[in-house]
């Protein structure tokens, strides 16, 4: 169950190569840490489960263990740390004069495919996610950065000329986008996954989406 020594030395084998291979290596590592920690929430409980247990379980010292993590709660959502990025690259992608809450369904697709990829994998951990007040206040905090992320892209669809005042109504779409996948992964997981989860989140944003016209809207959601 544990992870060699080599590799729990946060990536000494590789550290005279270049920086992409120690990133790529590192990010092995915290991927096999952040699999059997999930084990671990799956069996025993998310609280109950504590990080020297975790950091036993994966053959690493405590110390090292929380030089790839900070908290126990990234343990869950360092399996969804990239979404972010790339949400933004596709709505970048998106066509410049698509409505912006369609290009934000579109751009959304990524933690989507994701959860697509191994269901039971992406159910067990929304449902980790859901259940676990802590994790999800945490989730909240990796939300501040999707907007932050997403933020110039949106702003300068629905407001094309530039300026210097901080605009509300991109926040609010942003914000609200993302609170309609957080709906349709925690509908997903009360499903037991049983209905498609991009079919949850069109009917989550296909309800807010009346409530988007004001804000340069005028296409359907999807």
């Amino acid at each position: 169950m544990g992870i060699s020594t080599e590799d729990a030395k946060d990536t000494e084998g590789v550290k005279d190569q270049p920086p992409s291979v120690r990133s790529r290596a590192r990010q092995a590592v915290k991927a096999q840490v952040a699999e059997i920690g999930l084990e671990l929430f799956l069996t025993d409980g998310f609280e109950r489960t504590t990080t020297d247990q975790i950091a036993k379980a994966a053959g690493m010292s405590r110390a090292t263990f929380f030089r790839y993590f900070p908290t126990k709660e990234d343990v869950v959502l360092t399996l969804v740390e990239d979404l972010a990025e790339q949400t933004r690259e596709a709505l970048i992608r998106r066509p410049a004069d698509e409505p912006v809450w369609t290009a934000l369904r579109h751009a959304l697709e990524p933690p989507v495919r994701e959860h697509a990829k191994d269901l039971d994998a992406a159910l067990q951990t929304a449902r980790v996610i859901v259940e676990s007040p802590s994790v999800r206040a945490r989730l909240q905090e990796r939300n501040r950065r999707w907007r932050e992320l997403l933020l110039p892209e949106v702003a300068r669809r629905i407001t094309p000329a530039v300026t210097s005042r901080p605009d509300p109504a991109a926040s609010a779409l942003i914000a609200s986008a993302l609170s309609c996948l957080d709906a349709a992964i925690e509908a997903w997981v009360q499903e037991e996954g049983r209905l498609p989860l991009p079919t949850l989140l069109d009917e989550a944003m296909n309800a807010v989406h009346p409530l988007t016209t004001h804000a340069g809207q005028t296409g359907p959601s999807a």
